[in-house]
């Protein structure tokens, strides 16, 4: 049958982390064949990998992994509640809470506790993937038995791999990266990259962040829901799992060959629509990268006009004949930004630029990226820096418009913008109103606290974000930075050889300007705040918060017992270790810390914990 032929063939590249078609295309070819064929046993397996995948040997897994079933609709979805809530009140269960999860998108595997890591292969026999964990791949608990997913941190991805060309081929997706990460003989740069950043991770499901409800409210509120978990999630997801949480419904719903019956997974249906390229605007962002932006058809997508989309990279725009007059299916799934699913009709003539579209200098080939080389002498990338620059101070109404006001008035440093007075505002073309407003604002940012981290990060250091800044400045005030050398930076956590070269150069060579930054400012010192973790009270700790307190805000609460060590959660689940309950608590979360061996202290006994 060609329709499994195409499947197969498809799930197969899909899993060696080449897709030859996006989800939404291979997700629709699965339900033709449901509506066609639904007895087939392609539809009643679990999907396996490529058995020339890996190198590793096979592992008999001792409980098989099952794939998960999955809902499109919101009427599936009902119809999934209905029937784990029929069961459950027919073993005599009243009350059902349900857990959601994010899907997310990268390789299932197993892992045992042990130091034994394997795929789920075929559902029932997986390979011996352990040599990835003698690599690198990171493991929050290595003494914690539990299924999972490969996958590497998504920011990481986006910021320092996807496109570039590593062993003549470029990385598209990250799977295609955690593929050959798992399958190499020998760590190659890009993989030592994710290594020191302790991007590549084992994640298990159990330690997702989570939703917990009754199926009425998931059913009344599953779009924000999807939303809150893809949001706050730091990895590629492709929808959410929701699943029943007690293990008497589990038991005796069962499972199929090819899935848990108390578990489904809900996957939006994008709306698409087909349109018509008018013409391509290339920018220039604050790195240098020029991406393309398609101009088209108006066409309305989700309650939506959508006039633009971006087509990602100008070898996408040339592998796939993008130009003017090429006709292309869009794609919306919810709240997310539009993309372009395919393209119906090339265009006659594809044209890439070779000059910077803002300062004209050549433009640079990095894998599938074009760059310009021009830094700060490119208009369009000072926008970028400054503006980024402003947003990490958080000067309050210092957007694009007024950034551009600054630069083309002449500001070339960062440390400029503090010295600025409305009268120089108001000279650079700002109308008098919202010169005066910035400059307060301005003001306002010399005067009030601010974290060295912050500061650090707002620069735009290359491998330097705000979590690797944070550990450096752990470790070395911000006013002592002429001491950081590769070296330095070589001996603290999540640093490498690798990346500190540069990163210890471009602080050398930003030097004068931090320095001349800081004095400015008022500056909050890590080293000050960071208090020894042996005396830390909730280090380690799964901590949720429920109701109202007299001592502080909840939110005021939840940020204290961070600094406390403890992970704040947003609902319990198994691996919660106290709820915390105020005045008129959640019932549900209440019921689920009694249903769990979670500990409960109201905020008496919890106040008292943290003055131990």
């Amino acid at each position: 049958m060609e329709l499994v032929k195409t499947l197969t063939n498809a799930n197969d590249a899909y899993r060696a982390g080449t897709p030859v078609m996006s989800d939404a295309e291979y997700d629709a070819l699965v339900e033709e064949l449901r509506a066609t064929d639904p007895d087939h046993p392609f539809l009643h397996q679990v999907e396996p990998e490529p058995e020339s995948l890996f190198q590793g040997s096979k592992v008999r897994h001792l409980t098989p992994m099952l794939s998960t079933d999955k809902a499109y609709a919101i009427s599936e979805l009902a119809a999934f509640f209905k029937r784990v809530l029929d069961v459950a009140t027919s073993i005599g269960i009243g009350k059902v809470l349900f857990r959601a999860t994010p899907k997310l998108d990268g390789l299932s595997g197993r892992y045992d506790g042990q130091g034994h890591l394997s795929t789920r292969g075929n559902g029932l026999e997986g390979q011996d993937i352990s040599n990835a964990l003698q690599k690198g791949l990171c493991l929050d608990n290595p003494d914690l038995t539990a299924d999972g997913e490969i996958v590497i941190d998504q920011p990481f991805f986006e910021e320092n791999l996807q496109g570039r060309i590593f062993n003549g081929r470029a990385l598209t997706h990250p799977r295609n990266f955690m593929v050959g990460f798992i399958g190499a003989d020998d760590l190659g740069e890009h993989h030592r990259l994710a290594v020191e950043a302790k991007a590549a991770r084992f994640v298990p499901y159990v330690a997702l962040g989570d939703v917990q409800a009754e199926a009425d409210i998931m059913l009344d509120d599953i779009e924000g829901i999807s939303r809150r978990l893809r949001d706050n999630c730091q990895y590629l997801t492709d929808g959410i799992v929701i699943e029943a949480m007690d293990p008497r419904i589990r038991e005796a719903m069962g499972a199929t060959n090819h899935h848990h019956r108390w578990q489904i997974a809900f996957k939006t249906k994008g709306e698409t629509a087909e349109t018509m390229v008018r013409s391509i605007t290339w920018q220039v962002g604050r790195t240098g990268r020029v991406t393309p932006v398609l101009e088209i058809e108006p066409v309305e997508l989700s309650g939506a006009t959508i006039r633009r989309v971006t087509a990602h990279t100008a070898a996408i725009v040339q592998a796939k004949g993008i130009g003017v007059g090429a006709v292309i299916k869009i794609i919306r799934s919810g709240e997310v930004i539009p993309k372009v699913e395919t393209v119906l009709q090339p265009a006659d003539v594809v044209e890439v630029p070779t000059q910077c579209p803002c300062c004209n200098i050549a433009l640079e080939v990095d894998g599938e990226y074009l760059l310009c080389p021009g830094g700060i002498e490119c208009m369009s990338q000072s926008l970028g820096i400054l503006e980024h620059f402003c947003q990490m101070l958080e000067i309050d109404g210092a957007g694009p418009s007024i950034i551009s006001n600054l630069v083309h008035g002449g500001v070339e440093t960062f440390s400029q913008v503090f010295d600025l007075t409305t009268n120089d505002l108001e000279n650079m073309g700002i109308s008098s109103g919202v010169a005066k407003n910035l400059s307060v604002a301005i003001q306002a940012r010399k005067n009030q606290h601010i974290d060295d981290w912050r500061v650090l990060a707002a620069f735009g250091i290359r491998h330097l974000g705000r979590g690797d800044a944070k550990k450096l400045l752990a470790k070395t005030r911000i006013g002592g930075l002429n001491f950081v050398t590769e070296e330095f930076l070589s001996a603290i956590d999540g640093f490498g050889p690798i990346t500190s070269p540069s990163i210890a150069a471009d602080i050398q060579r930003l030097l004068p300007e931090i320095n001349a930054v800081v004095s400015h400012l008022t500056i909050r010192h890590s080293m000050d705040a960071a208090p020894s973790t042996s005396s830390l009270p909730l280090k380690g700790k799964r901590i949720v918060f429920t109701g109202t307190f007299a001592t502080a805000d909840r939110k005021v609460l939840e940020k204290q017992a961070e600094t406390l060590g403890a992970q704040v959660q947003s609902g319990v689940n198994a691996k919660t270790d106290f709820l915390i309950m105020g005045d008129k608590p959640g019932s549900k979360k209440v019921s689920a810390a009694q249903a769990l061996p979670v500990t409960v202290l109201d905020e008496a006994r919890y106040v008292n914990l943290i003055r131990q």
